[in-house]
């Protein structure tokens, strides 16, 4: 059931991939000389995210990523977004992830609130050593591979638009993010983690 449901958030991340690439072709034939990474970040509808990710200050975590409008009308924008990022919890993990997620964001003025929901693979790494039984009986030390996690993620951010009122390619925001991470002691656990960090287009 576990590989079930990793390959199918893989098929859903390289979907996404894909549909970017496909949209930004369809979009800008006329810059077919320059790079895929060049044409990517260049699309109006994309942009650059970086987060602080964490559980408060006791889990510090990054993420960076990438934002891709989908849909944007004067009282909401519908944004696609694909992170990449990990946390590290201190005698306990160190976890990395690939997430993504469907956002609807509705405009206050400059303002905005940003509701978000999606999925994604966390793979955690034990701290300290791990030992396992062995053949003879005996115990030794083992390889520590990780753990596999689906981690369903849900989450809030208020933010400031630049681009509404200054004409800035950026926007600010600070929020809270839900999720679970399953496989622990077979049932899922609960976390929610601080995120703080903007997103910035390359192309107006």
């Amino acid at each position: 059931m576990m590989k079930m449901i990793f390959v199918a958030f893989f098929v859903i991340v390289l979907g996404q991939c894909h549909g970017q690439v496909m949209a930004q072709q369809s979009m800008d034939k006329n810059t077919d000389r320059e790079g895929l990474f060049s044409r990517l970040i260049h699309n109006e509808r994309v942009a650059v995210k970086f987060d602080y990710f964490g559980e408060l200050v006791l889990h510090p975590g990054l993420s960076l990523g990438i934002e891709y409008t989908l849909s944007s009308k004067k009282w909401v924008t519908v944004h696609w977004d694909t992170d990449l990022g990990g946390y590290w919890h201190r005698w306990n993990n160190t976890a990395l992830f690939a997430k993504t997620s469907i956002g609807t964001r509705f405009p206050i003025s400059s303002m905005f609130v940003d509701l978000n929901l999606g999925a994604g693979y966390m793979h955690s790494f034990p701290a300290g050593k791990i030992y396992h039984r062995s053949a003879d009986g005996s115990v030794e030390k083992a390889p520590n591979w990780g753990n596999p996690h689906f981690m369903p993620t849900s989450s809030v951010l208020l933010g400031w638009d630049g681009s509404r009122k200054a004409n800035l390619p950026l926007s600010i925001h600070i929020g809270a993010e839900a999720y679970l991470q399953s496989g622990v002691n077979h049932t899922f656990i609960p976390h929610v983690a601080a995120k703080m960090g903007f997103t910035y287009k390359f192309k107006k």
